[in-house]
């Protein structure tokens, strides 16, 4: 009998893990995460999804960006001492801005920010992979994770951390969950029981194993996903897909816009003209959208709102007119997609503020129980939530 499973291993599923372990050393908890490999998963059709089957979550392909944001739904803003806190772990600082590019710098011009990072700038190669390849010169959650695995290889640890198991389902009998997880390399069907039960596997997956249990008819509705496209053209030996990606930024009230190489963008491109990968340019455009989607059994529904869409258009007229300044001469764009699906297990619509759903010892921490979209990099964001519940899963005991 565990005292604490989490399901998931992303950004939430390893802080929690991380916090709960170092105070209960004597506790028995445990981390259930269904990927191993990093590996993308697309969904949707309208608006393409994407997120992450992997150890450590889709924070294995963050770039980085350390941006503080207002959560006040959770009492957090960006001067709590929270943020100190979590900065100061992650090492976030300002890099390369001594050493960015001629068109970077005239962004800087044009009133864009420095982007704080989690990276390592001693020894990023500038290899511009951030969202394709984990890095050891970038925090991710295999920071925490790894020193746990550790553990448990060296057998100092017993079976605490599992990979390859999907959770299948979740039942509750008296004070005892039961979960029912299927190995995905022996096939076999596994059960573990628990006294305590925290869902952290993502906007899109936490509701999907929550139905299991829960009857509560807002469980994965209220989907949103920060749309984006990337708009850009030719820049003539820009290089910007071998840069750090989103390096500088500049905000506005609905939307960010920042530098983005992106292979839909060239591939694109390619279809008018021959273009080399080093010469193709792009501003990303991530509006803060509406909450209008729904995560199903087997699919996503995510359509562009007309507010989505007024959003996405404004942002691309704004991004359009910094691609001319730079030089571009005819701009071109992607399909709307989403990389950061939340809201499906929204507080006071499926948890409440402690983020205990209606069953008794449930727990959903993730970026599901975030109600709106923030339309900005999320992760400081996801670690102060994931902290304050821990501190107050702590006091449960």
């Amino acid at each position: 009998m565990d005292d604490v499973i989490i399901i998931g291993s992303g950004i939430c599923g390893s802080t929690i893990f991380n916090e709960l372990k170092k105070s209960f050393p004597e506790k028995k908890i445990r981390l259930i995460e269904k990927g191993n490999s990093p590996e993308y998963i697309s969904e949707g059709k309208n608006v393409e999804i994407i997120h992450a089957s992997s150890f450590g979550g889709a924070g294995m392909f963050s770039v980085g960006n350390a941006v503080r944001i207002d959560l006040p739904e959770f009492k957090i803003s960006k001067k709590d001492k929270i943020y100190d806190e979590i900065e100061r772990e992650l090492n976030v600082s300002v890099i390369f801005e001594d050493s960015l590019n001629e068109n970077l710098k005239k962004l800087l011009e044009m009133n864009f920010s420095m982007t704080p990072k989690f990276i390592d700038e001693s020894t990023c190669s500038r290899c511009g992979l951030c969202a394709h390849v984990p890095c050891s010169s970038k925090w991710t959650p295999f920071n925490i994770l790894k020193t746990f695995e550790n553990q448990v290889k060296m057998r100092h640890l017993k079976g605490d951390i599992l990979k390859d198991i999907e959770v299948l389902r979740i039942s509750k009998v008296g004070d005892v969950f039961s979960i029912i997880g299927l190995n995905k390399k022996t096939g076999e069907i596994k059960v573990f029981e628990s006294k305590k039960v925290v869902i952290s596997a993502g906007g899109v997956n936490s509701p999907r194993i929550l139905k299991t249990i829960s009857k509560n008819e807002h469980v994965g509705k209220n989907l949103f996903v920060d749309t984006f496209v990337t708009v850009g053209g030719i820049l003539k030996d820009c290089n910007l897909n071998s840069d750090v990606q989103m390096i500088v930024h500049k905000k506005y009230q609905d939307f960010i816009i920042a530098p983005h190489y992106s292979e839909l963008l060239y591939g694109r491109i390619s279809k008018f003209q021959k273009v080399d990968k080093k010469d193709v340019f792009g501003l990303m455009v991530k509006i803060n959208d509406d909450n209008s989607g729904e995560v199903l059994e087997n699919s996503v529904i995510k359509e562009m709102t007309m507010n989505d869409t007024q959003k996405l258009s404004e942002g691309v007229i704004k991004a359009s007119k910094y691609l001319y300044d730079l030089g571009l001469e005819n701009i071109y764009s992607t399909i709307p997609r989403g990389s950061h699906p939340g809201g499906t297990c929204a507080l006071d619509k499926v948890v409440d503020k402690n983020l205990e759903t209606e069953i008794k010892n449930l727990y959903v921490c993730d970026a599901s129980v975030i109600p709106n979209a923030v339309g900005a990099p999320p992760i400081l964001g996801l670690i102060a939530i994931s902290k304050k519940f821990s501190q107050n899963l702590k006091n449960s005991f």
